[in-house]
């Protein structure tokens, strides 16, 4: 028998906030982390998880991140995850697992670091280890499984990129993961009778204050409150994790929570930046 838990490391959005960093979540299994996304201090989220007592994020086994799509507030710690846990212990290679388009990212970041990490491998203090990395590419299905997860992944909709859902299957929990996306049938499909659903929403009432063009973006690249207590009370998961949220300094984050709990009777919690799940 597994054991498994959620470790949200950020919880926020491009919009900056001191409290909430940009998104990343931890899925541990059997003492085994899986990191879903990598926003601005996902490192930092990370190194402060352990300090807590989450000890199996240490860095040496920070070794496998899967991302759900390429906006720069899901990503953009991409390259302090790939090259500070390698100068301190780990020794395996990293896998990255995300969609198309990936690999060519993280080429690229290859090459803006070279010049650190060749002083890292080659330099006076010399690392023994190669900065070795396997870059995949997936599609909707199958993603990834060994002997404590097997994970698989559902098209979702987030403007023009190309954007996925993720569902980890343990021997204890089934954890489903949004992504960023607006409200899909899929939705409710992929989390259906799930442990634990991890998803982004914003506040319906706050969205109802902002102009035309922003309207217009939320309401088709983002889910409401109000759509989500609608998949939510179809899916019936074990337990809704709200991530990603946002009112835009319109309202509170309370007043977003109940706006679900009002249509939604089922277990919720507003996610906050080192909280952790089991």
């Amino acid at each position: 028998m597994s054991n498994t838990k959620v470790v949200l490391l950020g919880t926020g959005t491009p919009n900056c906030e001191p409290h909430r960093y940009q998104n990343s979540s931890a899925i541990i299994v059997n003492d085994q982390p899986y990191i879903i996304d990598c926003g601005g201090g996902t490192i930092q989220r990370i190194s402060e998880a352990e300090n807590q007592g989450v000890t199996a994020l240490h860095d040496s086994k920070l070794t496998r991140i899967f991302l759900t799509h390429l906006h720069p507030d899901h990503v953009v710690g991409l390259a302090d995850f790939i090259i500070a846990p390698w100068v301190k212990t780990r020794t395996s290679p990293v896998q990255i697992y995300g969609p198309v388009g990936t690999k060519n990212m993280v080429e690229h970041l290859l090459r803006a670091f070279q010049i650190g990490i060749g002083e890292h491998q080659y330099g006076l203090a010399a690392l023994d280890t190669p900065l070795e990395l396997e870059v995949y590419e997936f599609e909707e299905g199958f993603v990834y499984e060994d002997g404590n997860v097997y994970v698989e992944s559902f098209r979702v909709q987030h403007g023009g990129l190309d954007a996925f859902g993720l569902r980890f299957i343990s021997d204890d929990k089934t954890i489903v993961h949004s992504g960023d996306t607006c409200a899909l049938p899929v939705m409710a499909d992929a989390a259906k009778g799930c442990d634990i659903l991890i998803h982004e929403v914003y506040c319906k009432a706050s969205l109802d204050q902002r102009d035309e063009g922003w309207k217009k973006y939320h309401s088709t690249a983002h889910t409401s409150t109000v759509e989500l207590a609608e998949i939510a009370n179809k899916a019936q998961p074990g337990l809704l994790i709200l991530n990603h949220y946002m009112t835009w300094g319109f309202h509170s984050d309370e007043y977003l929570l109940k706006e679900i709990t009002d249509l939604y009777n089922g277990r919720v919690v507003l996610g906050q930046d080192l909280e952790v799940y089991e």
